[in-house]
């Protein structure tokens, strides 16, 4: 697992749409420009997809509002705004670029000649076995948190230990699920979710995620023995509700950490306070990145607080 590599440097396996110097993937929300993602909002992102799903129509105002506020009455204003947005971002009117047309007060075009690439089959890699995951299957779709689910993948890419942070039923839940969802085809042995809701106990969290990675633990010391065993697993770990037995997942965490260097957990709280600076690697501190998650808003941008430690 390539840890150190950047995460766009992917292959696209999703049907996608090329333009220009920009390649756009719907099924993964997410736009390219010469193999660096763009950041757009979740909104401006709705437009563009139907824009270019379309390229060539004349789509009607009314059609992008549906498309991109399905639930939600906003003006034309809104539409307009994002639209300013997305030529911005892609650079329309400049060096005679030209991608989105408007016909005055009634709709909009995508004008910019526009390949689509359909689905391949995604080849798994030689040494993931098919089903890997261990991942609970979103109950909803994800609105308004595209942004800190890349920027949380990102910083997958740099630190070993993330936490995300934020108030019960804020849907820290969903976030680190959809992030191990991303970030899962670059380990080898896939993503494991391990809920910790339901344990009173907090002796049995070992057990728990024993159980989650299907290994049977014997003997005094368990942590010792999960350790043992993740010693060289390429892996991701989302530790879910993870505050009301911290005193157990932290010695947890810090002996995956000394024993397993390509494992990476992902743990949700309530506070900071509870993960950051309890790790030692080696005799040093392993930064923990602390992401405050917040409730999303009609535009999001959610504050994101890394406190590296």
């Amino acid at each position: 697992m390539n840890w150190g590599g950047p995460l766009d440097a992917s292959p696209v396996y999703e049907e996608s749409f090329a333009f220009g110097p920009f390649r756009l993937i719907p099924a993964q929300r997410i736009l390219f420009k010469d193999r660096t993602p763009l950041r757009l909002g979740s909104r401006a992102l709705d437009i563009l997809i139907a824009l270019v799903e379309g390229a060539g129509e004349i789509i009607h105002k009314d059609r992008l509002i549906a498309r991109a506020w399905p639930d939600t009455v906003v003006d034309e204003g809104a539409l307009r705004v994002h639209v300013a947005a997305l030529r911005r971002a892609l650079g329309d009117g400049r060096e005679g670029n030209r991608y989105i047309a408007n016909i005055p007060g009634r709709a909009y075009s995508f004008v910019a000649p526009v390949v689509r690439e359909p689905k391949a089959p995604e080849p798994g890699p030689p040494d993931r076995p098919p089903g890997n995951n261990k991942l609970p299957v979103p109950l909803a779709r994800i609105v308004g948190r595209d942004d800190i689910i890349g920027a949380l993948a990102k910083q997958l890419d740099q630190r070993r230990l993330v936490s995300i942070v934020g108030p019960g039923g804020i849907g820290k839940t969903t976030v680190a699920i959809a992030v191990a969802e991303t970030v899962s085809a670059f380990c080898p042995d896939g993503a494991s979710f391990v809920g910790l809701a339901s344990l009173s106990d907090p002796e049995l969290v070992p057990s728990a995620l024993g159980t989650v990675l299907g290994i049977s633990l014997s003997g005094a010391n368990p942590v010792s023995g999960l350790a043992a065993w993740l010693r060289d697993k390429q892996m991701l770990l989302v530790l879910d509700n993870c505050e009301h037995v911290i005193g157990a997942v932290a010695p947890l965490v810090e002996a995956v950490l000394k024993a397993a260097p390509q494992v990476r957990p992902v743990a949700d709280v309530v506070h900071r306070f509870v993960l950051d600076e309890v790790f030692e690697d080696g005799g040093r501190r392993v930064p923990v990145d602390s992401t405050q998650l917040e409730e999303p808003r009609i535009q999001p941008r959610p504050q994101q607080l890394l406190q590296v430690r």
